[in-house]
């Protein structure tokens, strides 16, 4: 009599087929950061991943924590000895306009994410066609809905994919290096704005045109900032001649005057 053959699990799960991230790139973010506060001083185990981190025991917790890997966000291999990676303890640290650059880091690294991106780089698509390439890839049939909806989330979030009306459109490396190009003249040109004025030598702001020319009580002239200017500080100078003074002396005091804008 032949003894049944025993059923062996196909690679990638119980339906078989590519292995991609069962969580979107929002939500592996939000788990990432608790990692990171978790194993800052010491790397933790499963158990503590799955109850602590991704807040779920069980298969439910292995496939958050499987997503974490794939996204490059959780280390380790064994049951007792997890951390967060490099790339998650980047992310926690890193100031808002730095961290989307990492957030695309994160979002190509699952093997399918990268390879569909890679497909229709540049291109508009519809979420049929990029269903169509998951089965190519070879995507189990009933998970390419699935797989398609967290590839798109994960790459709006990475700012890689914008929608245009129903078609979902790929940017390509220059549209993404002129889009960080105008945020960071924007920036400068914020901080430029900011800034102006603020280091002006006093000599400068005295003799600004802008500037109108009012009478004081004792009849020398003073500057004054036009109605709506933005204030600048002003200094008042009373100024007696000796009239005994010699010639070259009291020109000498009127050069002096007139170079600091009191006559």
């Amino acid at each position: 009599m032949n003894e049944p053959k025993k059923k062996v699990m196909p690679k990638g799960g119980r339906k078989g087929g590519s292995v991609f991230p069962r969580v979107s790139l929002e939500d592996a973010l939000k788990y990432a950061k608790k990692l990171v506060t978790k194993t800052h001083v010491a790397r933790i185990s499963q158990d503590v991943v799955y109850s602590g981190v991704v807040g779920a025991k069980g298969g439910t917790g292995a496939v958050r924590a499987s997503a974490l890997k794939q996204y490059g966000l959780l280390d380790g291999d064994n049951k007792k000895d997890f951390s967060a990676s490099s790339l998650a303890k980047k992310i926690a640290a890193a100031p808002t306009e730095e961290a989307i650059a990492l957030y695309r880091d994160s979002a190509l690294r699952p093997n399918i994410f990268k390879r569909l991106s890679e497909t229709f780089h540049g291109d508009a698509v519809s979420r049929a066609k990029l269903r169509q390439r998951a089965a190519e890839l070879k995507v189990h049939p009933d998970e390419t809905e699935a797989c398609v909806g967290i590839y798109l989330s994960t790459m709006i979030t990475a700012e890689l994919v914008r929608t245009e009306g129903e078609l979902f459109r790929h940017l390509t490396a220059e549209e993404l290096s002129s889009a960080a190009a105008a945020g960071l003249v924007e920036s400068e040109e914020s901080g430029e704005s900011n800034l102006e004025g603020a280091g002006a030598p006093i000599e400068q702001g005295l003799i600004d045109d802008e500037y109108t020319l009012v009478e004081q009580e004792d009849g020398a002239p003073a500057k004054r900032a036009p109605e709506g200017s933005a204030p600048r500080a002003v200094f008042t100078v009373n100024v007696q001649l000796d009239a005994s003074l010699d010639t070259e002396k009291l020109e000498k005091q009127l050069a002096l005057l007139k170079k600091y804008g009191a006559l």
